[in-house]
């Protein structure tokens, strides 16, 4: 088949959440997998290799360089498998839980037989993620809230955001990514309100965790990769 399978637990495929593929977890199928070998690279990046050669192929004639699976960056690549190499990709899937799909999307499996099957259907998607408190509130209400001095739901709002933050520093921690520092001097909260003002008398109809989403994507941008 002139197509390409991955290894992925990515949600877009999977259609459920979980976390990338590790190349640890990959290193460590291979040195539990007796019928997997590493295959040395003859142009190493990080590590001599990042792919492993297939020993059990059934076709003895196969060559070692037809038996390879990839490291593609968070998932495991097979370049043209036949229904052998598929079925062991599924079976590699299974220990990492994940899934095997292919260039159009469509998910291989096998029956209780072992024999390999295709599932063309896209995943069911994702729920979408439940917004809660003052974040579920209009752009409008946050335009009237400020407006009134004597009001405290201001504060309310701009607490849900400093919430907010904390929530997507913790996830981006949990990937490896960088955070944001927040240093929150008068000058800083400021310019917060400012652009939550701005933004909000733009859009009276959109929510205010949009107007918050909006205000956070600026602060990352200015955060190093």
């Amino acid at each position: 088949m002139g197509y390409n399978l991955e290894i992925t637990r990515n949600p877009i495929w999977s259609g459920r959440p979980g976390t990338p593929l590790l190349l640890e977890e990959w290193f460590d199928v291979i040195q539990k997998d007796d019928e997997l070998q590493f295959a040395v690279s003859s142009e190493p990046r990080k590590y001599p290799t990042q792919d492993a050669e297939w020993l059990n192929h059934p076709t003895a004639s196969k060559k070692p360089e037809d038996t390879l699976f990839y490291w593609a960056g968070n998932a495991i690549s097979c370049k043209y498998p036949d229904e052998q190499q598929m079925a062991k990709m599924v079976q590699i899937s299974r220990r990492l839980k994940a899934v095997v799909v292919g260039d159009n999307g469509e998910r291989y499996d096998l029956d209780p037989n072992g024999k390999v099957v295709v599932d063309e259907k896209a995943p069911a998607d994702l729920p979408r993620p439940m917004v809660y408190g003052a974040g579920a509130r209009s752009c409008a209400d946050f335009t009237q809230a400020i407006t009134d001095a004597a009001s405290p739901v201001s504060v309310i709002f701009y607490n849900w955001y400093l919430g907010f933050v904390t929530a997507i520093n913790a996830a981006r921690h949990q990937d490896g990514k960088s955070v944001m520092t927040l240093n929150l001097t008068p000058e800083v909260v400021r310019e917060d309100q400012a652009f939550l003002i701005q933004y909000c008398r733009e859009h009276p109809e959109r929510s205010f965790h949009q107007a918050a989403l909006t205000l956070l994507q600026m602060r990352l941008a200015r955060c190093p990769p």
